[in-house]
This record gives C-alpha cells, structure tokens and sequence, in this order.
C-alpha cells in the first residue's frame, strides 16, 4: 500500500511536470515564430488603421465632378464661322461662274467646224458681194473723163469734118469704150482681190478670237471648280471642327459617368489589393500548432501508473490490479486522459 502511494506521488508529480515543461517549450518555440511579426505589430495597426482611414474619405469624397473640358473659345467659334461663311460664298459663286461658261465645250466643238468650212469660197462670194460700189467708185472720174472729155471730142471733131457720123470716129469712140473697159476689169481685178485677202484675215481673225475666248471661258470653268473645291474643304473643315469640340465634350460626359460609376468599385479594389492584400500571416512565420499536453490529465495518468509501479516494487496488496493505462507519453501521443489543445491556423494578426 505504501509503495503505491510513493509510486502515485512520485509518477503524478513527474508526468505533470514534464507536461508543463513541454506546454513552455512549444509556446516558447510558437512566439520565435512570431517574433518577426511581433516586432512590427504596431506599426502594422498604424499602417492598417491610417489606410483605412484613407480609403473611406477617399470613398465619402467621390470622383472629381469639376471642369475637365475647357469650352470652346469665342475667337475659335468665329473663326468656324468665317472660315464656313467665305467657303459658302465661294461654293456659290464658283457655281455661277460654272453656269455661265460650261458652254465652252460646245463652243469648241463650233469653233471646229467653222475653220472647217471653204473660207476661200467665203472670201470669193464676201468680194463679190462687195466689190460693186467700191468699183464704180473708183471707176468715177476715168468714166466722167470718158463720157465728159474724150467722146465728146471725138463727136467735135468729126463733125468738124461735115460728117458726123465717120466711120474713124467710130472706130476711135470704140477704142476709148475699150480702154476704158479694160481699165475697169483691171480695176475689178484688183478689187476682188482685196477684198478676199480682207476676208480670208477677217475669218482668221474672227477664228483666233474665238478660240481665245473659248480658252478663257474653259479657264474660268476649271478655276470655278477649284474654288468651288476650296469653298468646299473650308465649309468641311469648319464643320470637323464643331465636330471635334463635340466629340470631345461627349467623351467627357461619358468618362466622367465612368468614373462615377467605377469609383467605389476602383477604391475598394485598391484598398483589397494594396492594404488588405498586404497583412502578414499565413506561412509567412511557419506553421504553429501550440501544445496538447494536459498538466491535470497527466498528472492523474502518472499517478496511476506509477500507484502499479509502487506496488510491484514494494509487493503491494493490490492482488491483480491493473490498471490499465499506458502512461502519460511525452512524445505527444495521447490516450484517455490526453486533451487535445486547437491548433492556430494563422500566425497573422486579425
């Protein structure tokens, strides 16, 4: 009985003991583990509270809601304004000019078939035509000597001669019809020829004239049509304008809906990634289990084994008793008196 009790005694006291020493030993191995957390803890709770302190003013005050698009400037208006207006004007104008000389074509095509024609037939029948009045102009005073001077003469004279009626008198009023006659149809002659060599430089001159003309006219159609085109980029370029500043104004609009609608999503997503996503824990300090040791249970576990030991030493009168138990492991393996402690899942702070 007595070595029973010294056994109980002895086996209780130690086993506790060695459950003590062992909780110390994993809490002191634990907070190694910890301490390069430990170290830096506070700065930790200052870093945590300060950013979260920021991210709800930054989510309370809201994206900026200001001026962003500078309006357009009243010089930069009235400068669309002009440039659309003079380009407007030269579009009409251009149009007009147009509508007036786009006959040049058919021009031409007249124009050819006129120096086509048999001008030297044209100049023959201008001088015939013509030839008459400036003949018997210069015919006046050859026809006046004729009828005035030298018939009469010969009249005189024969009847000087009793007989007025002489066949030489005749004869020499018929030599002074003829030359008189050949000196007309000299004079036709030359006439005509005048006349047609005038016609021939008329009909020339009248072509070159309207050949000139007509390039004229072609040349204010093709300038009409660059102006036109001019006119036209200047009324486009005005109107890109308007359009750029449009643009740029619903480009505006639609960012700053964008930023209203994505900005809480933008802050919490900040605020998840650069401060929540940076809180220590997890493997960064290495696994810590704790310890599962019992100082009560493995002090009733070494007391009874030892109370069996005692009595087997000392011849005891516990007759077959046994108790049954294997005794309290140190190793960390446990049997009915052995509590299991929880485990830390995290070394992290929360």
């Amino acid at each position: 009985m007595f070595g029973q009790i010294v056994g109980a005694a002895i086996g209780g006291l130690v086993n506790r003991k060695n459950a003590k020493d062992q909780i110390k030993a994993s809490a002191a191995a634990d907070r190694m583990r910890m301490m390069p957390y430990l170290d830096v803890r506070d700065y930790f709770k200052d870093f945590y509270s300060g950013s979260t302190d920021a991210f709800n003013t930054g989510l309370n005050t809201g994206a900026y809601t200001g001026p962003n698009l500078a309006g357009m400037d009243p010089r930069t208006g009235q400068g669309l304004d002009a440039m659309y207006n003079t380009g407007n004007t030269a579009v009409t104008d251009a149009n007009a000019m147009m509508d007036a000389t786009r006959g040049f074509a058919g021009n031409a095509a007249d124009i050819y078939n006129r120096a086509g024609q048999d001008m030297l037939g044209n100049a023959a029948t201008y001088a015939t035509n013509n030839v008459e009045p400036l003949l018997t102009a210069a015919m006046r005073d050859s026809r006046r000597n004729l009828e005035e001077n030298q018939l009469p003469g010969v009249g005189l004279a024969a009847a000087g001669t009793g007989n007025a009626n002489s066949s030489r008198a005749g004869v020499r009023e018929a030599i002074l019809e003829r030359g008189y006659a050949d000196r007309e149809s000299d004079m036709r002659s030359s006439l005509m020829d005048n006349l047609m060599g005038r016609s021939l430089t008329s009909q020339q001159n009248q072509l070159g004239n309207m050949m000139s003309a007509n390039q004229a006219m072609g040349n204010v159609y093709g300038n009409a049509m660059n102006m036109a085109g001019t006119g036209a980029a200047a009324m486009m370029g005005a109107g890109q304008g308007q359009e750029a500043y449009d643009q740029a104004r619903l480009d505006d609009d639609r960012r700053r809906f964008e930023e209203q609608r994505d900005f809480a999503m933008n802050q919490y997503g900040n605020y998840g990634a650069n401060i929540l996503g940076r809180m220590p824990g997890g493997s960064a300090f290495g696994s810590v289990t704790g310890s599962s040791a019992n100082p009560r249970m493995a002090a009733l576990s070494g007391a009874l084994a030892g109370a069996g030991y005692g009595g087997n030493i000392f011849g005891g009168g516990m007759g077959g008793f046994n108790p049954g138990f294997s005794g309290y492991n140190n190793s960390g393996g446990s049997n009915m008196f052995t509590m299991n402690r929880p485990t830390m899942g995290s070394a992290g702070y929360y």
